[in-house]
């Protein structure tokens, strides 16, 4: 007689016995040894991991200068957009003086560039201390102004909607992180 191939009525692997099912209808293991974690203490482990990566989050903290740095950024896009709408509507002449680590808006009267005063949104920016901000411009400026003066503008803007081409980078020692403000001749401005 020959063999069968398994499956065809022999088995080729011992019989192993099924758990017993007992009066009331609870398994009984006919392995009593079997080990293995319950769901409780799952769900433990679980919580003691996260409750120890929150605390390292929050002992790391974020990078809080740069979030600084950042909102600074935005604030003087903000203000610079706000401004050359200012100039359109108003058919002023308006510029910004920067500073190492401060700003003003400036309007022309009388052949004078005089601080914008009526608006206090328009006044005195001093960025928060270990701050700072380096223009770059461009072109170089007009021929007709002297770049030695500190009380003169550098950035324009035009009651025609133009604007003085810049970029300003904000920076600090505390990070490495820097942002900067570019502006086109149109007045389109973009954080980086």
């Amino acid at each position: 007689m020959r063999p069968s191939p398994a499956g065809w009525g022999e088995r080729s692997e011992p019989h192993r016995s099924l758990p017993v099912v007992e009066r009331w209808g609870s398994l009984r293991s006919p392995h009593p040894t079997v080990a293995g974690f319950t769901l409780l203490e799952l769900m433990v482990v679980l919580v003691i991991v996260g409750v120890i990566l929150t605390f390292v989050t929050l002992s790391m903290g974020g990078d809080g200068r740069a979030e600084q740095l950042e909102r600074e950024a935005r604030r003087l896009a903000a203000l610079l957009e706000l401004a050359g709408e200012e100039a359109v509507l108003r058919s002023d002449q308006l510029a910004v003086r920067f500073g190492d680590s401060d700003y003003e808006f400036l309007i022309l009267a009388g052949g004078q560039w005089l601080p914008l005063s009526g608006d206090p949104q328009f006044r005195l920016r001093r960025l928060p201390a270990g701050m700072r901000m380096r223009l770059e411009l461009e072109d170089s400026p007009p021929p007709d102004l002297d770049a030695s003066d500190e009380n003169l503008p550098q950035v324009f803007l035009l009651s025609s909607g133009e604007m003085t081409p810049f970029t300003v980078t904000l920076s600090a020692d505390e990070t490495e992180q820097r942002f900067l403000v570019r502006a086109s001749l149109l007045g389109r401005l973009e954080i980086e």
